[in-house]
C-alpha cells in the first residue's frame, strides 16, 4: 500500500510538473532575435517612398496625363502636344530620381505584417517612361544615350533589391527587364564601337553590383519572423493572418491569445528549418540548386501557419538565373562584336573574349552555346529552364520556360499571335547576328 502511494505520489509530481511545464511554455512568448538592418548614412529609401508619394498625388490625380501616359506606354504615336505636356510634367521627378540613383540605399521600411510598399509602384512607373524616352534615343541611333539610361534603370533595381524582401527581388527583376526590353529589340542593329563598348561595360557593372536572391529571401525570412514576434506578443491575432476557412479551431479559439502564442511556437521550428535551408541552397551555384516547385514546396509545410506566412518563390531562382543569362547574352554580343572590329573575324570561342565567369549560362553552368557561320553571322543563346539545348529556337515570352532557349534579342509577338497561350505560341527560330 505504502509502495502504490509513493508511486501515485510521484506520478501526480511529474504529471504537475509537466503542467506547470505547458503552462509556463505557453504564457512565456518565444524568443525571437532579429538583427537590424544596417542602414547607410545618406540613405535613399525614406527620399525615395516621399519621390512615390508625390508622384501618386500630382499624376494619378491627371486624367489628362494619365491618358497621354497609356498610350505612349502602349506604343501609340503622341502629338507634339502630348508629348510635350506629358514630358513637362513628368521630367521634374526623374530628375529627382537621377539624384537619388547613385546613392546607398537599404529599404528601410518597418518589417511588419500590414507593411506597405507604395514606392514600388511608382519605381515601376519611372522604368516604363525610362524605357519610352530609351525607344526614342534608340529610333535616333542614339545608343550610348539608350546605354546610359538603362544603366541608371538598372541602378534603380538594385537600390529596389536592397535590404527589401522577396517582393522587392521580384519588381527589381521586372525593371531590369524593363531596362532591357528596347535594348533587345534594337541589338542586331547596334554596331557603333563606342555603344558597344558601353553596352560592355553594363554588363560588366551588373554583374558586379546585383543584389543576389539570397539576400533578399533571408530578409523575408527575418521578415516573417517579425509576424511570428508579433503574434506571439499580441500585436496579431492568429484569425487576422488564417482565413476563416481553416482547420484551426472556432473563432472565440482563433482569437484565443494563449492559441495564438501556442500555434506560432509549434510553427517556429519547421520556419526556421525550411526558410535556412532555402538561403542556403540560392547560396549555390544555379545549375547546382535542387529543382522545387510550388507543388513540391506546398506538399512539405505541415503547420497551417507555414502554409499562409511561407513565400511563394519556386520561380524567383529562375527569374534571377534569367536576368543573369540575359545581361550576360548582351554583354557577349558586344564583346563578340568587338573582337570582330578588332580582328576582321569572330573568336573561335568564347573563352577568347577573357570575359570570366561572364561567359557562362548559369542555367547549365558551361559557356553559353555559341556558333559561327560564314554565311550567318554568329549564333549565341542559353539552354534557359529546362536545361535541354534546342538549337537556339526561343519563346516570345521575356522570362525563362520549359520549352525553348534565351536569346540576347527581343522579337515583338505579331499581332496574328496576340491573345493565344504562350503554351501554344511557336518558338522563334534561331536569331543570327552580324
Amino acid at each position: 500500500m505504502r509502495k502504490w502511494l509513493i508511486g501515485c505520489g510521484v506520478l501526480f509530481g511529474i504529471a504537475l510538473v509537466l503542467c506547470v511545464g505547458a503552462l509556463v511554455w505557453a504564457f512565456i512568448p518565444p524568443k525571437i532575435e532579429i538583427p537590424p538592418r544596417q542602414l547607410p548614412p545618406n540613405n535613399a529609401h525614406p527620399e525615395y517612398v516621399a519621390l512615390a508619394e508625390a508622384m501618386r498625388v500630382r499624376l494619378d490625380n491627371d486624367a489628362r496625363f494619365k491618358q497621354i501616359e497609356n498610350a505612349a506606354l502602349g506604343g501609340q504615336p503622341l502629338s507634339p502636344t502630348d508629348r510635350a505636356y506629358y514630358l513637362q510634367t513628368i521630367t521634374p521627378f526623374l530628375k529627382r530620381y537621377e539624384q537619388l540613383v547613385n546613392r546607398p540605399c537599404v529599404v528601410s521600411t518597418e518589417r511588419s505584417y500590414n507593411a506597405m510598399f507604395p514606392e514600388l509602384v511608382q519605381m515601376r512607373r519611372i522604368a516604363r517612361t525610362e524605357a519610352y524616352l530609351m525607344r526614342e534615343e534608340l529610333r535616333q541611333r542614339r545608343y550610348r544615350d539608350a546605354i546610359r539610361r538603362a544603366d541608371r534603370l538598372s541602378r534603380l533595381a538594385d537600390q529596389v533589391r536592397n535590404g527589401g524582401p522577396l517582393i522587392h527581388y521580384l519588381v527589381g527583376v521586372s525593371i531590369h527587364a524593363i531596362a532591357l526590353d528596347p535594348l533587345r529589340t534594337e541589338l542586331p542593329r547596334i554596331q557603333e564601337r563606342a555603344a558597344l563598348e558601353a553596352l560592355l561595360q553594363f554588363a560588366r557593372d551588373h554583374e558586379q553590383r546585383r543584389t543576389p536572391l539570397w539576400k533578399c529571401m533571408q530578409e523575408e525570412y527575418y521578415f516573417g519572423l517579425s509576424n511570428y514576434r508579433d503574434m506571439a506578443e499580441g500585436r496579431i491575432d492568429y484569425s487576422e493572418v488564417v482565413p476563416d476557412d481553416s482547420e484551426s479551431g472556432g473563432e472565440s479559439q482563433r482569437r484565443n491569445p494563449l492559441f495564438t502564442r501556442f500555434m506560432v511556437k509549434t510553427a517556429l521550428p519547421e520556419y526556421h528549418r525550411f526558410m535556412q535551408r532555402t538561403v542556403d541552397e540560392l547560396k549555390l551555384p544555379f545549375a547546382e540548386r535542387p529543382r522545387r516547385t510550388a507543388e513540391s514546396l506546398e506538399r512539405e509545410v505541415r503547420h497551417p501557419l507555414n502554409a499562409i506566412l511561407l513565400p511563394v518563390f519556386a520561380r524567383a531562382s529562375d527569374r534571377e538565373a534569367g536576368e543573369i543569362a540575359m545581361m550576360r547574352l548582351m554583354g557577349c554580343v558586344a564583346a563578340i562584336r568587338l573582337h570582330k572590329l578588332r580582328t576582321g573575324k569572330y573568336p573561335a570561342s568564347l573563352e577568347a573574349l577573357q570575359l570570366g565567369e561572364m561567359i557562362n549560362d548559369p542555367f547549365s553552368g558551361k559557356p553559353f552555346v555559341y556558333k559561327t557561320d560564314p554565311r550567318f553571322g554568329f549564333l549565341i543563346y542559353s539552354v534557359s529552364r529546362n536545361r535541354v539545348d534546342d538549337g537556339g529556337a526561343t519563346t516570345y515570352i521575356d522570362v525563362a520556360e520549359e520549352r525553348g532557349d534565351m536569346s540576347p534579342v527581343k522579337v515583338p509577338l505579331p499581332d496574328h499571335l496576340k491573345g493565344t497561350p504562350p503554351q501554344e505560341q511557336p518558338l522563334v527560330a534561331p536569331i543570327w547576328l552580324r
